[in-house]
């Protein structure tokens, strides 16, 4: 069984819509990804995030529904196919400031029969708000009623236009609701036609509308428009009348998406009277009593209806397929138009009569999905390629003044701004085109208006949405073996190609690094007084000696100053250090209780005793005011002290033969024993850290021992050490100790007392405990490298922590109920302790093998995204290569061309450096060639391993149906003189062509695998001439196995084992075997793959492009292997690569789940896939998703299990079974938050049934949950 969470959620924003939802008059912006919807309001800082809800199915669009005879709007929710539906929301606020979207109802829109919509799938809304049209199915609309903003009543009408581009809504008279649609016809012909939508008649007008004469579009403006999909946009009739109303602008639609802007303008009075006696005629003579008559008065109709007209207005379209538009609010003739480059640019229609149509370059974004203006001159910009952004248009430019806007080709005529004439009032100026002329049938001509040549940037990015979408390739490294591991992601597309580097854990900035003191082994601040604030002096401690320091800083550098001389009088320097602190003054006046005051008293433990300093604030130097040694004391045999601890007025000591003694500091300032214990075993580390802060003393004493490798914790009595709890054997040796509260509570029995014990091994693994009643429970181990682990409390944005260090580093919290461990970017740390001193507030030091670092701890549990931009060259694919720390990156280049024109493409190959992202080489393919697949190889030669890069390409030639060559290229990295890796080139190690695209490039043992078109091949490298100095080596293919359509995916296991994945079928398993390919086993059932993995032939796991995920495992009956499908779930998101591995090594080893795979999806969601280890377990798990499906509510779909079960691209039928094999990690997750209302929990615990109640108790699936949320 497998569980499916998700660690970073979908990014990529795919519609938005301003509207005021609330009763304030705040406004809102609703911005929908694929699997949720967010609401934001607008405020003057920028967008601010109210709530958000998840959806089950994939968001399409949302929009604003007006409430008639209000200023607020509720919201409509369109999710697609395969089980289209919609959701109608209204939002609510509560008093204390919490806003929620609530559901009012839900329509489910799917049909058995009918053809989905290919080009529109769409939902519009009158402006009115009380009607609102859906396209969903070929043939086909469904109108809805509205009343106050919601839901009322729909009914179903025909549509004779099947093949439609586009649906808007006409500004006609109240009441009267009219539709343009712009389609393409049975012959190819692209159509703009209008329908009357009679709403008592609860159908379309069987003629078009006589508000917008039919015409055709010319196919030169738009040349393909199955690729470039046109939209239409509504434009209202200007509100500024003349005593000529004829003279005014009646209106129209907008037509983007050609080589041309194209403006119909509504027909007048006259033009409607005309057209409607026309059709009079025509409809007599098609009902003559002649047959011929009526035959050619259809045939006119026909030719009628295709009669190409002149729009009102038109204009050339100078950049690429336009993919947002945006009507300004109280300026609804200026659209903002973005295209798939992100240029944005605006079109004007204030003048249409007198200077027509007019284009206004503004400047660059993000490609937009979705363009929503704001207010004040503020634009959201949603993207799928790119950030997400919330930019300002200034009326003048404002950047890169001396570059033109934006690109316009040499070929487009373009006018200065200065140029144009004065506007006049809007709507007045010279005679609307005559009517007669909406029946000529000519070729367009360019129309009226013009394109402004300007220069600068009129944009200003205010706001920028982190977006990884769509990951196209990923893959997860340990740059530094650190054991962070991090993830790269080629992403992006069109002119935001990009490298994305995430990671999670705490950011460690390093304030200050002073290189050079090496070999320490402990480190300590040092205060002037016990209740300073600021440290003055830091004490480190080697195997040897200790020494005391001072920091300096001179022209921006920090060093070290040794503190010498008198200032060391009284500190035992020629020793190691075991421990060191200030401490307070205890003070006793008479009876009463002890008091502990401010004192510039410190004590210092070596292996030869335990002194008590004072430090001469005239001098600056520590005097020996006590001391306690062994050698000596009677009965402690001249043992020295192997470990000891401090705290302000308690010093606790181990010393050898298994003895451990505490001191107090009494009022004469000497030291007194108030424990001692006989008898023990070696001791190997003590901690005596008081749980509660506030106070100078502990009852709790926490020793380990050697050999035994257990932990014990005491109380100091007047009777000696009495033993509290102590724990069974650990794997390794104890190196460290901390009995910690983590939380704010002082007392065991408040809310927020958190006590746990932290053991570091010597094996480098951290085991944690929770101390509580007494007892030590819920043991947890956790590996941090090899190193002997350390522990520091520190204190990071106000919570409270502890560094734990070895080979990684992590920093333990405490969160949801549960320790978390936040990774840090920190190696071998040998020392750590807290540190504050002017210029280094709330820092921690730290010991490393080259000296001491400074710095500070923060952001403990943020997801941390960096963005390497490559603007048109587009990272496609991408490997790590650790020997030459270099990454391997295929790009594809994109010049941008005008639509219907060819854009031009080059591809090449790309190393870059690991830590700076540098290009260091580049080879640049053939013109028509063009990077698929990636692959490291590591040639064995004699005593060295050559590792090297292969690249799969294919050539593109227009006239092939199918791609028929290619080459695979082998590079290797050659070193510069100087051996430094920036000097590193690319060197074409070897080359071969292929017939066909190398889709996929895989290496199995010491061979290439790769897929080339229908076919796997298998190529090794051999010598050609073996007797010179430098051999050269021959890529030479010595198996062909071709019994596929279209190999698009392999992934190797084990060496000699290879899964195919098919295209157009499924998936194979097929084995090495004697210099052959061997087919072990195949799944026959049409799957479709598009990602595939596997790391045993009993754990394979592929994606398909109905967005399902499924899972086979090798079986084997009557001597017949067979891939077995035992796991099938649905996703909702297209998965694009999975990777195997995890994204840290800081998981506990007896945890229940284990992480085996991640996804990466075209949303830009990147998701665990974590396999549970019982399966005891795993039916306890089913059983809460099970019971938790039944009380949580949805939005969209009929319940979770009807969401999760596998769709297929064409609907849903009888036979899609439940999901199986997998588990709703996100869903699952969700008990955490229902803790809070008992009655829930109930229902869930009880289930529907007496058989369907839950077996395992709720604290334990909650203990289980807790755990699962941790792991992503």
């Amino acid at each position: 069984m497998k569980v499916v969470t998700t660690f970073h959620h979908p990014s990529s924003v795919l519609c938005s819509v301003k509207c005021c939802l609330g009763s304030r008059d705040t406004e809102h912006l609703v911005v929908g990804k694929i699997n949720r919807l967010l609401v934001y309001s607008i405020q003057p800082h920028g967008l601010q995030l109210e709530c958000s809800v998840d959806v089950w199915g994939k968001v399409l669009t949302v929009r604003e529904i007006p409430i008639p005879r209000s200023s607020r709007s509720n919201l409509v929710l369109m999710i697609a196919h395969p089980d289209p539906e919609l959701v109608f929301f209204t939002y609510t606020e509560s008093e204390d400031g919490t806003s929620e979207l609530i559901v009012k109802k839900t329509l489910p829109l799917y049909e058995r029969t009918p053809r989905p919509a290919e080009f529109f799938n769409n939902i519009l809304v009158h402006p009115s708000g009380q009607l609102a049209i859906v396209s969903c199915y070929t043939g086909k609309l469904k109108v809805i009623k509205l009343k106050a903003g919601n839901y009322h009543e729909d009914f179903d009408v025909s549509l004779p236009e099947l093949n439609v581009f586009g649906i808007t809504f006409l500004d006609t008279p109240e009441q009267e609701y009219t539709i343009a649609i712009l389609f393409i016809d049975n012959k190819h012909h692209i159509q703009l036609h209008a329908r009357d939508i009679l709403v008592h008649d609860l159908e379309l007008s069987a003629q078009p509308s006589l508000y917008l004469h039919p015409t055709s579009l010319s196919e030169t403006v738009f040349p393909n428009p199955t690729e470039s999909i046109p939209y239409l946009a509504t434009v209202p009739t200007h509100d500024l009348r003349t005593d000529d109303d004829d003279d005014a602008f009646r209106g129209g639609v907008l037509v983007f998406g050609g080589r041309k802007l194209l403006l119909y303008e509504l027909a007048g009075k006259d033009a409607q009277e005309k057209q409607k006696a026309k059709r009079r005629r025509l409809e007599a003579r098609k009902s003559s009593s002649d047959t011929m008559e009526a035959a050619r008065a259809r045939d006119k109709e026909k030719e009628r209806e295709s009669r190409r007209r002149k729009p009102k207005a038109s204009i050339e379209w100078p950049w690429s397929d336009v993919t947002a538009v945006c009507s300004i609010d109280n300026e609804p003739f200026r659209h903002l138009i973005g295209d798939a480059y992100g240029r944005l640019s605006m079109l004007s229609l204030d003048n249409i009569n007198e200077m027509g149509l007019i284009l206004i370059p503004l400047g660059e974004t993000s490609p937009a999905t979705t363009l929503t203006y704001l207010t004040s001159h503020v634009l959201f910009v949603g993207s799928h390629l790119g950030d997400s952004q919330v930019v300002q248009i200034s009326p003048a430019p404002v950047s890169f003044l001396d570059v033109p806007t934006l690109p316009i080709p040499t070929s487009i005529k373009t006018v200065s701004p200065s140029s144009l004439p004065p506007f006049n009032a809007k709507g007045k100026g010279k005679q609307s085109a005559d009517e007669d002329a909406m029946d000529i049938d000519n070729e367009m001509e360019t129309g009226t208006g013009c394109i402004l040549a300007n220069k600068g940037s009129h944009l200003t990015v205010l706001e920028t949405h982190k977006n990884i979408a769509p990951i196209i390739d990923a893959t997860l490294v340990d740059i530094d073996g650190g054991g962070q591991h991090q993830i790269l992601t080629c992403s992006g597309g069109r002119s935001t190609g990009a490298l994305n580097i995430v990671r999670t854990g705490a950011d460690y900035q390093e304030l200050a690094c002073i290189p050079g003191l090496l070999n320490i082994t402990q480190v300590w601040p040092v205060k002037m007084m016990w209740q300073d604030e600021l440290d003055s002096h830091i004490l480190v401690s080697t195997l040897h000696s200790t020494s005391l320091f001072r920091i300096g800083e001179r022209a921006g550098n920090y060093t070290l100053i040794h503190v010498k001389g008198n200032s060391l009088s009284g500190l035992h320097s020629d020793t190691p250090t075991l421990a060191f602190a200030n401490v307070a003054r205890r003070v006793k006046v008479g009876n009463s209780p002890a008091t502990y005051q401010n004192s510039p008293l410190a004590v210092q433990v070596t292996p030869r005793g335990v002194f008590l300093l004072q430090l001469d604030s005239v001098l600056g130097a520590y005097n020996e005011v006590s001391r306690w040694v062994p050698e000596g004391t009677a009965g402690f045999d001249q043992r020295g002290i192997v470990a000891a601890s401090i705290n302000a007025s308690q010093v606790v000591v181990g010393i050898g033969g298994g003895r451990l003694v505490a001191f107090s500091i009494t009022e004469k300032n000497d030291f007194r024993m108030i424990a001692l214990r006989e008898g023990l075993s070696e001791i190997s580390a003590v901690s005596c850290t008081p749980l509660d802060p506030t106070r100078c003393f502990t009852n709790h004493i926490v020793v380990s021992y050697w050999g035994r490798n257990i932990v014990e914790i005491f109380q100091p009595t007047a009777n000696g050490f009495v033993s509290l709890c102590k724990t069974s054997s650990l794997p390794y040796l104890i190196r460290s100790l901390l009995l910690y509260n983590f939380g704010s509570g002082t007392s065991p029995k408040s809310d927020e007392h958190y006590p746990h014990l932290l053991v570091g091994l010597d094996d480098g693994s951290l085991v944690t405990f929770v101390w509580k009643e007494k007892e030590l429970k819920e043991k947890k181990l956790v590996s941090l490298g090899h190193a002997p682990v350390i522990l520091a409390p520190c204190t990071v944005d106000g919570k409270k922590t502890v560094l734990a260090a070895g080979n990684r580093a992590t920093l333990v919290s405490f969160d949801k109920k549960r320790l978390q461990f936040s990774p840090v970017s920190l190696k071998d740390v040998s020392a750590a302790s807290r540190y504050n001193a002017p210029g280094f507030s709330s820092s921690l030091i730290l010991a490393t093998p080259t000296g001491l670092s400074i710095g500070k701890v923060g952001d403990l549990d943020k997801l941390h995204i960096r963005t390497i931009p490559f603007g048109f060259d587009n990272p496609r694919r991408i490997v790590y290569e650790p020997l030459n720390k270099v990454f391997g990156v295929g790009c594809t280049e994109v010049t941008p061309a005008r639509i219907g024109e060819d854009e031009a493409t080059r591809s090449s190959f790309v190393l870059l450096d690991e830590t700076t992202y540098r290009e260091i080489s580049r080879f640049r393919c053939e013109d028509n060639e063009e990077v698929t697949s990636i692959a490291l190889f590591t040639l064995n030669e004699q005593d060295k391993s050559i590792p090297l890069f292969c690249v799969g390409t294919y050539c593109y030639d227009p006239n092939e149906m199918e791609p028929e060559s290619g080459r695979i290229l082998v590079f290797d990295v050659t070193n510069g003189s100087n051996m430094k890796w920036a000097d590193s080139q690319l060197s074409l190690f070897s080359s071969t062509s292929v017939k066909g695209c190398v889709y996929s490039l895989v290496t199995v043992g010491n061979t290439i695998a790769a897929a080339v078109n229908s076919s796997v091949e298998l190529f090794r490298l051999e010598v050609e001439d073996a007797e010179t100095s430098m051999p050269a080596y021959k890529l030479k293919q010595f198996v062909s196995w071709n019994h596929n359509y279209i190999v698009s995916n392999l992934a190797s296991f084990n060496d000699n084992s290879i899964l195919v994945g098919d295209q157009i079928s499924s998936i194979s398993l097929v084995k090495l075997e004697n210099k052959k390919l061997k087919s072990v086993a195949r799944d026959y059932g049409p799957l479709w793959p598009v990602s595939i993995d596997a790391s045993s032939e009993m754990d394979i796991i592929c994606a398909n492009d109905a967005l399902n995920l499924y899972t086979f495992s090798l079986n084997r009956h009557n001597n017949r292997s067979f891939l077995e499908r035992n796991g099938n779930w649905h996703l909702a998101d297209l998965v694009t690569k999975f990777v195997h591995g995890s994204l840290s090594r800081d998981v506990e080893e007896d945890a229940p789940f284990k992480p085996q795979e991640l996804y990466f999806t075209s949303s830009g969601r990147i998701g665990v896939i974590l396999d549970i280890k019982d399966n005891n377990l795993s039916i306890h798990l089913t059983a809460l998703e099970r019971n938790m499906g039944y009380v949580t509510p949805a939005i969209g779909g009929e319940s979770h299990t009807r969401f999760r079960s596998p769709k297929n691209t064409r609907g849903r039928t009888d036979a899609d079974g439940l999901a199986i094999g997998f588990l709703d990690g996100d869903f699952i997750e969700q008990l955490l938050t229902l803790t809070g209302s008992q009655d829930i929990v109930d229902k869930i615990v009880a289930g529907s049934n007496a058989p369907e109640k839950l077996a395992m108790p709720v604290q334990d699936l909650l203990k289980v949950v807790e755990t699962l949320q941790s792991m992503h």
